[in-house]
């Protein structure tokens, strides 16, 4: 899916700084003097290698980390060498696997452990000259191979004549609560069979910038470097990223900071019910059903927060990057998590009307005009918006079908038919009720406040929530309101007299003028029926097939 991302508060779908800028960067100074001449990469390369204790040729930066992928790719098409690559991955290196068309071997999860690195596999499965991709922390999981296990699986891989590259995009964020599990990079370049990835994109917060770089043994490194473009890097890049290394030291501040939002984020979801994997970068990711997906996606995207529901291979899954200032995200996902009151349309979503509502509407019509409608007719006024009323969508295709008379003709006509007479028993006896007794006795014992916000007047209201056995905490009806939905007046004078203070609001309805009135009064929309695309052009977050599909929401 594209999507602007300029107008976000919060990106937390790419794994970037989605705030909190360093403090370096407001002073930072770019040279523009010298952008006539091609970059030279040597002076950086040099001081990083100085800087970490490792020899001069033994690190090659990189446009970002996606070019030290690119590079490995590379390498192995070019030498005919297979890559053993654990899922689940990070995108690029499937996206890469399919682009080059190599030889790649994807080794599956382990099956005692859902999303964990099958560690066994790939030990047992490493072949001569093979590359093994590990990368630590995972990405997507955040899952965090401890120092012994990576070491055998490098010692491993020297047994057998292979090859180890390790993506280590977001080591950084491990530090604080890891530090004992760091191999040092001279620790890397004194292993003859290892490559390391490391980036200025995450924790350095220069994504925008694209610079990147590859650690290890010299000769791999001299191996890699000849395939590389001699102008990879650009002039600008290399300064930004220079006086990022500078100033190294408020990296460390930043990462100590997210990863304690990342404990608490993890608590916040764990306590909502929710199973988050366990992360050590700065981004977790939990399952859930599509439903919750795409709640989540819709309520936190109308908030200006913008996270990850399409990742590669787990369809179930949702990824978040953790942000510094955490308030917001753990603000929206209450409403989401921890709904306070939830208010019900009633007809089309608690009662079935097809036998008696629309039943009036098409007898009326053709008592009054001759005319013949269909439930397809009724329906297309009722999805085109504006008559939540039945009476007016009465009015309406009736002057659609020339009839100049007033509107309590009408309305008399049709009130004969849904209520009866002392001759004729009322259509209002056909209704049925489309939620559940289960439901019913869920939302009567659970916490949660309850309302009925209908178009119809107080009394069939009352009628129809006698016909459930059910009686919510507050119903606001026809006669209460001086504006019918779209208009958000009875969902508004909801909020204004609820007691609710410090949680979400749902609306629960079936039609698009429901949607646009929740949307306009500041809800979360819940969408209930066949006509998802409308539904949710009109607003709904999520669209259900029937009311007690909410449960899995709830």
């Amino acid at each position: 899916m594209d999507i602007d991302n300029s107008n976000y508060r919060f990106k937390l779908d790419f794994n970037e700084r989605s705030d909190h800028t360093p403090a370096w960067l407001s002073e930072a100074v770019v040279r523009t003097d010298k952008l006539w001449r091609y970059p030279n990469r040597t002076q950086l390369e040099q001081a990083l290698c100085k800087d970490m204790d490792i020899p001069g040729d033994a690190l090659l930066l990189t446009n970002g980390g996606d070019e030290g992928i690119d590079l490995l790719f590379k390498s192995s098409t070019i030498n005919k060498t297979q890559l053993l690559i654990p899922e689940p991955c990070f995108s690029q290196y499937s996206h890469n696997a399919e682009i080059w068309g190599n030889d790649c071997h994807f080794m599956a999860p382990d099956p005692s452990q859902p999303l964990a690195v099958n560690q066994t596999a790939l030990a047992e499965n490493l072949k001569i000259n093979q590359w093994l991709i590990i990368t630590r922390p995972n990405n997507p999981t955040g899952e965090f191979i401890t120092k012994k296990q990576l070491l055998t699986l490098i010692q491993t891989a020297q047994v057998k004549q292979a090859r180890v590259f390790i993506d280590e995009a977001y080591i950084e964020f491990a530090y604080p609560d890891k530090s004992n599990e760091m191999f040092s990079a001279a620790d890397y370049a004194a292993m003859d069979n290892v490559v390391v990835l490391r980036t200025f994109s995450k924790a350095f917060g220069l994504a925008g910038v694209r610079v990147g770089y590859l650690l290890g043994a010299p000769e791999l490194i001299h191996e890699l470097r000849r395939l590389a473009p001699p102008f990879n890097v650009s002039r600008v890049a290399l300064q930004l990223a220079a006086q990022a290394w500078q100033n190294r030291n408020q990296v460390l501040d930043y990462t100590a900071q997210i990863a304690a939002n990342r404990r608490r984020l993890s608590d916040v979801l764990s306590g909502y019910g929710v199973a988050v994997f366990p992360s050590q970068g700065n981004f977790i990711l939990f399952n859930t059903n599509n439903a919750v997906k795409t709640l989540l996606f819709s309520v936190l995207k109308r908030q200006g927060i913008l996270i990850k529901i399409r990742l590669n291979g787990l369809p179930e899954a949702v990824r978040m990057t953790v942000p510094y200032d955490l308030e917001p995200l753990l603000a929206v996902l209450k409403s989401i998590y921890e709904p306070q009151c939830l208010a019900f349309d009633m007809d089309g979503v608690l009662i079935d009307t097809t036998d008696s509502y629309d039943q009036c509407i098409i007898k009326t019509v053709r008592d009054l005009s001759g005319a013949t409608v269909t439930l397809k007719d009724v329906q297309s006024m009722r999805d085109a918006g504006g008559y939540n009323n039945d009476w007016d969508l009465t009015l309406a295709l009736l002057q659609n079908r020339g009839y100049t008379g007033g509107f309590e003709r009408v309305k008399s006509l049709f009130q004969k038919y849904y209520l009866g007479t002392r001759q004729r028993p009322g259509l209002i006896q056909q209704e049925t009720p489309l939620i559940s007794v289960k439901f019913i006795t869920q939302l009567k014992q659970s916490s949660f406040k309850t309302a009925v916000v209908t178009g119809r007047p107080r009394a069939e209201a009352s009628l129809g929530l006698q016909a459930i056995n059910w009686q919510p905490d507050k119903v606001i009806s026809a006669d209460d309101v001086s504006r019918q939905k779209p208009d958000p007046e009875g969902l508004l004078a909801l909020k204004n007299q609820s007691e609710v203070t410090n949680g979400g609001f749902w609306f629960i309805g079936d039609t698009v003028d429901d949607m646009q009135a929740g949307r306009a009064a500041g809800f979360i929309c819940i969408g209930v029926g066949p006509n998802m695309t409308l539904l949710t052009e009109a607003g709904a977050d999520v669209v259900l097939d029937d009311v007690n599909q909410l449960e899995s929401l709830l």
